[in-house]
């Protein structure tokens, strides 16, 4: 890529404060992320039954909540669904660093992180419609950069949430989440950043035949987040009770967000035109490696090294996996991304009711060959509306 190209990308309109809102608010989401299950056992004093709640009852309602935000954006250019969702990433976290009963952080999770769960799709949304404006590589290469910068705050906020935790307990790291959702929406504010109208020549009404042939990527990318979930919790678990320690967990996590990073910078680098489907296979296969290597040679230096195929999977599958589903509903940013985001909120559903049963009739390990299977579910289903592709 030439500095000429990458110059380009940061003279699009409001790309900037774009990349910035999402850094800010991805890093704000990593840092709280990393101690919510902490913050409602060790301080709160949930039950298995309520942290279960806790949890999920954000996703849900971030589900409906994006969905409804994503049919918004497409009808009509308003900034209010993100101011909304951003104050309400902000109010969320200050409130969990002063909490004390259980009702009241179901009530936090379920109305202001169900509305905060919006902000990851309208971000991307309102990103695209203005890379959508210039056309050219300049759109594939702008979503991958936001796509890592958001991989970038995955893998900077951990041990961020780390420092404050050390010198502030449980309070320091949601009053530090708020302070990052703070500065995401005063990026937004300060920008005078605008919702552009999409380009609605190429738009589709959203009939059968449009959700027929949408439906294996959602499925596909549902299958994708439900593993790359329930994978990590099967590696913090075997790798704290039989192969290391916590500090294993916390370097695995790192070096495979790391490379990361670099794996979404060679779409940056070298921007795809189309999504090929043997692309995602690809990401699939190589993220059923992983698990297979976890099975077969269950060792720590075979996690270390499968981190590898691990984050090369991660890396295709979350930029590919997105532009895939744009692709399928040209001129529906907003519904396109909330369908990607609530791909993610769906995997993470799945994969705390998969751990905790699959974990309990088999164990931890199972999980690994669980995860596996979801992989060749996930690729094979991809190639099901080939031949119908171009039928609408």
């Amino acid at each position: 890529m030439s500095v000429s190209s990458s110059l380009a990308l940061f003279r699009v309109s409001s790309f900037t404060p774009a990349l910035l809102a999402i850094l800010f608010s991805t890093l704000g989401e990593a840092v709280a992320g990393s101690y919510m299950a902490l913050l409602a056992v060790e301080k709160i004093g949930m039950s298995p039954l309520e942290l279960s709640a806790f949890l999920t009852l954000s996703a849900i309602s971030g589900i409906a909540v994006t969905t409804l935000f994503g049919h918004l954006h497409d009808r009509k250019p308003i900034l209010w669904p993100l101011l909304l969702s951003l104050a309400a990433k902000t109010l969320g976290y200050a409130l969990c660093a002063v909490l004390t009963e259980t009702w009241m952080l179901l009530a936090v999770a379920f109305v202001l992180f169900g509305l905060s769960n919006a902000s990851f799709a309208l971000l991307f949304a309102m990103a695209k419609g203005y890379l959508d404006r210039v056309g050219g590589e300049t759109v594939a290469r702008g979503m991958a950069s936001l796509r890592m910068t958001s991989s970038l705050s995955w893998a900077i906020g951990p041990a961020l949430g780390a420092a404050f935790v050390a010198s502030w307990s449980f309070s320091g790291v949601y009053a530090g989440a708020a302070l990052l959702a703070v500065l995401a929406l005063v990026v937004v504010l300060a920008s005078r950043i605008r919702v552009v109208p999409t380009d609605t020549s190429e738009r589709q009404k959203i009939t059968f035949d449009v959700v027929r042939a949408a439906a294996p990527a959602v499925i596909a990318m549902t299958a994708f987040h439900t593993v790359m979930f329930m994978g990590s919790n099967a590696m913090s678990i075997v790798v704290v009770r039989e192969l290391g320690s916590e500090t294993d967990v916390g370097l695995l996590f790192s070096l495979c967000a790391a490379l990361e990073v670099l794996v979404m910078g060679l779409f940056v680098v070298r921007p795809m035109r189309t999504v090929s489907l043997p692309l995602l296979a690809l990401g699939f296969a190589l993220f059923a490696a992983y698990f297979a290597m976890a099975l077969f040679w269950p060792t720590l230096l075979s996690l270390y090294l499968g981190q590898i195929p691990r984050a090369a999977a991660i890396g295709i599958l979350s930029v590919a996996g997105m532009a895939y589903i744009q692709e399928l509903l040209p001129g529906r940013a907003g519904i396109a991304s909330a369908l990607f985001g609530n791909t993610m909120s769906a995997g993470f559903l799945l994969s705390g009711l998969g751990t905790g049963l699959f974990a309990e009739a088999f164990g931890y390990w199972a999980l690994f060959g669980v995860c596996g299977v979801l992989c060749i579910v996930g690729g094979t289903v991809l190639f099901w509306p080939r031949t119908r592709r171009a039928t609408y």
